[in-house]
């Protein structure tokens, strides 16, 4: 297994905890997730580390020509107000483990996002760079659906 780090940030208006309930719920990123086709909570209880959701993920990934369609469970785990931690098993031996926070800073909430991607050395250049192009796409619109939301 080999990994790779992403790193991603953005600035918002909105209270740190309302930029997390929004991110902890995958199923309201459809439309801003490129590939996200459906997200459904599946489970939910609290641990340790906090109040948790496993969701079913539906993803459409658009490579062309070849289109197709993928399954897979991730857990969301509300650490604190301000922060969560994502476990997201996208593919067989695929992991992509994230940490957001978001807190106050000069001109908003800045909105901190690390994924570890950990996959077999063969697909870890194509699993991290789907996980960005839909990373970051995600983050360049949150300001806007926060907004609304």
């Amino acid at each position: 297994m080999a990994t790779r780090m992403l790193e991603l940030s953005t600035v918002v208006e909105a209270a740190p905890e309302a930029v997390i309930d929004f991110l902890i719920t995958l199923d309201r990123h459809r439309g801003m997730h490129p590939y996200l086709q459906s997200a459904t909570v599946v489970a939910s209880g609290a641990g340790d580390g906090g109040p948790w959701w496993d969701w079913r993920v539906v993803e459409r990934p658009a490579p062309r020509p070849i289109r197709y369609t993928i399954r897979f469970p991730a857990r969301m785990t509300r650490v604190s107000p301000s922060s969560m931690r994502g476990s997201v098993r996208a593919a067989p031996g695929c992991l992509l483990d994230t940490v957001t926070t978001a807190e106050v800073g000069d001109g908003g909430v800045i909105v901190r996002e690390r994924t570890t991607v950990t996959a077999p050395r063969i697909v870890l250049g194509y699993m991290a760079k789907h996980a960005e192009i839909a990373h970051a796409r995600t983050f360049s619109l949150l300001a806007g659906q926060l907004a609304v939301g």
